[in-house]
């Protein structure tokens, strides 16, 4: 019995390590950022750096609208050109798919 209460609470430990791994913020200068560097981000940092750039190119041209459809083709653009051109910033590649 104690041995199975000592696996359990290393179990717990373990998990409660990966969850606080996975929580740790990353401060990101989006003007340096490569497009090498957002290819070899997680997936769910990547997700949320794309939504994060998304919005802030509408922000910076004043766009209170957002088309799904429209913002999705921006994007997929952006990072296609990315996977094409890693030594480019991500910025410098979202700026030239962004309407001015």
């Amino acid at each position: 019995m104690l041995k199975v209460i000592a696996l359990s609470v290393a179990m717990v430990a373990l998990l409660a390590g990966v969850t606080i791994a996975q929580l740790t913020p990353r401060r990101v200068e989006i003007d340096k950022l490569t497009c090498a560097e957002l290819a070899a981000t997680r997936d769910d940092a990547r997700y949320r750096l794309l939504v994060y750039l998304n919005g802030y190119m509408n922000g910076l041209r004043g766009q209170t609208v957002w088309d799904e459809q429209r913002e999705g083709e921006r994007i997929d653009r952006a990072v296609s050109e990315c996977k094409a051109a890693p030594t480019r910033t991500v910025l410098d590649v979202f700026t030239s798919f962004w309407p001015r």
